[in-house]
């Protein structure tokens, strides 16, 4: 029977504030900018110009329409961009003329450093060798105390012909031909770091989608409040001279795998560091297989324990599934117990907060999902919300289990 005594008016109360109260808790809920500026105005202006004049069967003034690109290609820099591929001849033929046909007003160039035995590369960028902006080099067939990966930036970075240079990942393609632009845009006075946002290819797992959204959202706000940790996106740009006066990875070479999280967490200091997350600065990547799915998360696993400000950074992601396990766990004790013992208000007022916590966090996860135009189901929300902290237990026992010399090029 419904009771209202004082313990009872307390339980009920206490259960539907604690849905209120944990339903903040919640990553999607903390305002994260989507960047405004994009492509340059001026640009843009131009083009809208040039197609309004097509249509009509005008002339375009080529002089007006030159003004305007060079006094842009003043304000933007010239720009070196590294790829690395390993085994990625297939990519490369994909999306390698992404980048280098570009809409860019200004110099760049786009150097691919690949393993000098792999001859399925050599081959892919033999028939690009014509195209002015692409620049090769290799490294050689061992590396014995260095990452590979790492080497290869290095040697892409000295070989640089622009202090502006891009660390990008050829497994994903630039969104827009203005991809460059709008992400360079942002290589101003007292700026050393730019991130570029990354999101997975439609054709994603959900799951996947979700997880990778969920967990980037931590390192925007971070981005956004000068306490940048790490680098879960695939393009950074940083300045060639600080990467070598601060000698590039050192403190980190041994290390496979990480060389975003590195980056990030060494160089990026106060509000030095701008992320773009606008549609056209975005990259989207190929889906990962299962195999490097599970590679993600088990070499970072190792790297944070490398990686300074690692407590600050776990430490609102584990109160927010804290608060999200607790809550889900004291509703349904109570609504059980409360139900064997006939406490109907108690009863109802657990269901209550439940309907309350699974209502909010859908309406809030949905709204943040569509900003950054992920579609995945509504009713997918909650169980991906509570999956994501018993999946990473699974890669933690993983990673616990893993041969540790799997991590480092030290094989000794």
């Amino acid at each position: 029977m419904f009771t209202f005594d004082n313990t009872t008016i307390i339980l009920s109360a206490t259960l539907v504030i604690l849905a209120l109260l944990t339903s903040l808790l919640n990553p999607f809920l903390r305002k994260v900018r989507i960047s405004e500026h994009g492509v340059p105005a001026s640009v843009t202006d131009t083009e809208e110009t040039k197609d309004a004049d097509d249509t009509a069967g005008e002339a375009v003034n080529t002089t007006e329409e030159v003004d305007v690109i060079s006094a842009t290609a003043c304000t933007l820099p010239s720009i070196s961009i590294i790829f690395t591929p390993h085994d990625n001849a297939g990519e490369l033929t994909k999306y390698l003329p992404f980048y280098l046909n570009q809409n860019y007003p200004a110099d760049f160039q786009v150097i691919v450093v690949a393993p000098q035995n792999d001859y399925e590369t050599s081959d892919v960028l033999k028939r690009f060798a014509d195209n002015p902006h692409l620049y090769t080099t290799f490294i050689p067939d061992s590396s014995r105390y260095m990452s590979k990966k790492k080497l290869a930036v290095t040697l892409g970075v000295k070989a640089a012909k622009h202090d502006w240079v891009i660390m990008a990942d050829i497994c994903c393609r630039p969104m827009s031909e203005n991809w460059l632009m709008t992400i360079a845009s942002n290589c101003t006075e007292g700026k050393e770091l730019v991130v570029g946002y990354t999101r997975y290819e439609d054709e994603t797992p959900d799951y996947r989608h979700f997880e990778r959204y969920y967990q980037a959202r931590y390192f925007m706000r971070e981005y956004q409040h000068h306490k940048a940790y790490g680098c879960p996106f695939n393009a950074l740009i940083f300045r060639k001279s600080i990467f070598l006066k601060r000698e590039g990875f050192r403190g980190n070479l041994k290390y496979l795998r990480g060389e975003y999280d590195f980056m990030v967490n060494k160089y990026a200091k106060g509000d030095n560091l701008v992320l773009e997350n606008s549609p056209e600065g975005t990259l989207i990547e190929e889906t990962p297989t299962g195999k490097v799915w599970l590679g993600i998360h088990l070499f970072y696993m190792e790297n944070r324990q490398h990686m300074e400000r690692t407590v600050q950074h776990r430490f609102l992601p584990y109160l927010d599934q804290t608060a999200l396990h607790g809550n889900y766990l004291l509703q349904c004790i109570a609504l059980i117990v409360a139900l064997l013992l006939g406490q109907w208000t108690i009863a109802a007022a657990a269901g209550l907060a439940l309907l309350l916590s699974v209502t909010l966090r859908l309406i809030i996860g949905k709204k943040a999902l569509r900003r950054f135009n992920i579609d995945i189901p509504a009713w997918k929300i909650i169980p991906y919300e509570i999956a994501v902290a018993w999946k990473h237990l699974g890669y933690r026992i993983k990673y616990h289990r893993a041969n540790k010399y799997d991590f480092i090029s030290h094989k000794l």
